[in-house]
């Protein structure tokens, strides 16, 4: 059984479209949905479709939802051996899951796209795993997870998996993409979002970046950023 964690907030069209990428994988999935405090009958359909998950009254964040979710596979009584992480605005092929299996690896992820037909077919033979994360789709081993830790729910929505980047580096666990496309329709929960909760997000993403500034001394986009990981 591969587990596989989708978190969302509101978007539910994109939900379905990314769970039915999922349960089409062409290896056993189990899937697990975090559900931040949806309003768009997320969490009536999830019920519906029969689908495990753990639903907030509100948007506790994505840091504090992937720490939630990681914990619920990896600690007692689940205890697996890796999760697969993936955003509900994403679609996947049929054979990625596998594909990014085979990698072995404690921490790999694929890359972003933005063509369904970019998706189409597998690679011919598999690209060179290079250390730049997306954390759009990811697979995470519980090795990985034990030494590096949590992601800081200090940063609520952004900027917690560039500081987990840093750590994994300090800690001597390489994040590596393997190049291995999935579609992603990027930030769309801010796109999406009504007005104030736009608003809100973006304030949200400006104090995710001080607390990440508090940390390192730089922030993300900066040239500074770089160096921490010589």
């Amino acid at each position: 059984m591969n587990p596989v964690l989708i978190l969302v907030h509101n978007c539910l069209e994109l939900t379905k479209r990314c769970v039915e990428s999922v349960r089409a994988q062409d290896i056993e999935t189990r899937v697990e949905v975090i559900d931040n405090g949806s309003t768009d009958g997320t969490r009536e359909w999830l019920s519906a479709q029969g689908i495990d998950n753990i639903a907030f009254e509100t948007n506790l964040g994505v840091s504090l939802g992937w720490n939630q979710g990681l914990r619920y596979f990896f600690d007692v009584p689940h205890r697996a051996d890796h999760v697969f992480v993936v955003n509900n605005d994403t679609i996947l092929p049929s054979w990625f899951l596998r594909t990014l299996l085979e990698r072995n690896v404690d921490f790999v992820t694929g890359i972003s796209v933005e063509s369904m037909a970019q998706i189409a077919h597998p690679p011919n033979e598999p690209h060179p795993l290079v250390e730049a994360p997306d954390f759009s789709a990811f697979i995470l081993r519980r090795a990985a997870w034990e030494r590096i830790g949590p992601f800081d729910e200090r940063m609520k929505n952004y900027y917690s998996d560039n500081d987990w980047h840093i750590r994994a580096h300090r800690a001597g666990v390489p994040l590596w993409n393997a190049g291995l496309p999935f579609y992603h329709e990027r930030s769309s929960t801010l796109k999406n979002a009504p007005p104030r909760e736009k608003r809100n997000l973006e304030l949200q993403s400006v104090a995710d970046s001080e607390v990440f500034y508090s940390i390192y001394g730089c922030y993300p986009w900066q040239s500074e950023y770089a160096v921490l990981f010589r």
